[in-house]
């Protein structure tokens, strides 16, 4: 009777033993899993945002560097002409002269590019961007044909 008792009272034991292991086991395996996807999550996150980044560097670098050079222009040439007023915004600004997003923030518009697809904000800004460059081309192309300089 007394092998009976001990037995009993040994998988009784040995069941408890097996029931907080499966308990530390799934607390384990679940913690893992959160980690995992909190993980999976930044990572997406960070390469989304450094390709953004990277496009909108290079995108802004060149609009930086046409704007440079009409500025440059401008700072080299003798005539001390009035021009008008969207050369001068966009001269005068030139860290900001080609920024779309920021004119949309100026008219307090910013949600409405807030709410929109990345490519949607990327073209936008693409678009004035070209617009701002292509009338400075416009309007400085007598100055640059008499002068013979060539800007591409």
């Amino acid at each position: 009777m007394e092998n009976m008792i001990q037995t009993e009272y040994d998988l009784h034991s040995t069941d408890d033993s097996l029931h907080v292991a499966s308990k530390c086991w799934e607390r384990l395996i679940n913690a893992a899993v959160k980690t995992g996807y909190r993980e999976g999550i930044l990572d997406g996150a960070d390469s989304v945002l450094q390709e953004g980044f990277d496009i909108g560097y290079k995108d802004g670098f060149e609009t930086a560097f046409a704007l440079g050079r009409y500025k440059g222009l401008v700072a080299a040439s003798t005539s001390a002409s009035k021009h008008p007023t969207d050369v001068a915004a966009a001269l005068d600004k030139t860290r900001r002269g080609a920024c779309w997003i920021c004119d949309m923030e100026s008219q307090n518009k910013a949600g409405t590019s807030q709410n929109a697809p990345f490519s949607e904000i990327l073209n936008e800004q693409r678009a004035h961007s070209a617009e701002v460059i292509s009338r400075l081309r416009e309007y400085f192309k007598p100055l640059l044909k008499k002068s013979g300089i060539e800007i591409n």
